[in-house]
């Protein structure tokens, strides 16, 4: 199986009326949050969730995911601002040995 810290995941973040949305890159998840102070914590927990998923069912985590839609990697590359590290902040679950140091990074689309 594929380590995960080996990946690096882009998120593109934007404003969508009153919710902030991560959008990932490499795989098409999405999560919101009504706070951006918020969002680079719900990122976090989002990835926790799937990589745990998919371990607990014996798959390879993100195996079936396709890539975002294109929309979304030309709002990535007009970015500029990036968001606070993914991967600096606290969680509450941890997760299995190499799978710790996932890479994120998100930009913020205006």
């Amino acid at each position: 199986m594929r380590n995960v810290s080996d990946l690096r995941i882009r998120a593109v973040v934007f404003q969508s009326g009153e919710w902030w949305v991560a959008q990932c890159l490499e795989y098409d998840l999405v999560t919101l949050a009504r706070k951006l102070d918020d969002l680079p914590r719900e990122l976090r927990r989002i990835l926790t969730v799937q990589i745990l998923a998919s371990l607990e069912h014996g798959i390879k985590p993100f195996e079936g995911f396709s890539k975002a839609p294109a929309r979304f990697w030309r709002m990535y590359e007009g970015a500029k601002a990036r968001l606070v590290p993914v991967e600096s902040l606290p969680q509450s679950v941890e997760l299995p040995p190499g799978f710790a140091n996932l890479a994120v990074e998100a930009r913020i689309a205006a």
